[in-house]
């Protein structure tokens, strides 16, 4: 067996390699994954629909855009004052000119609300 003598001290030679790849291999992958994310963000539209939660008032509460339908955010509605609204990034992105292969917008308020 060889010894790397260091600062730190004496390790096997095998052990160091060993660290290394394992070192190497979780950078990879770390930068992998952070690509694709980037990726799958950048490629999906907003959803159209948010569901305004939580206690009213100017800009109080929480939204969760995570609806495709006014229909599915409707039934997400828990009472007191939370609402349906449309999604606050979709006209965002309309004023900056960004464009989706297809419309966010899969459905209107129009059937009955």
């Amino acid at each position: 067996m060889v010894f790397i003598q260091g600062s730190g001290g004496s390790r096997p030679r095998n052990q160091e390699t060993s660290m290394r790849i394992v070192l190497i291999g979780l950078a990879a992958l770390t930068l992998t994954g952070l690509a694709t994310v980037d990726m799958a963000s950048a490629q999906h539209p907003p959803r159209p629909w948010c569901l305004h939660a939580g206690r009213g008032g100017p800009g109080g509460g929480l939204l969760d855009c995570s609806y495709t339908t006014y229909q599915q955010c409707l039934g997400s509605v828990g009472g007191g004052t939370d609402h349906c609204v449309e999604n606050p990034a979709i006209g965002w992105d309309r004023i900056e000119g960004r464009r989706y292969q297809s419309s966010p917008r899969t459905t209107g308020r129009g059937q009955g609300h």
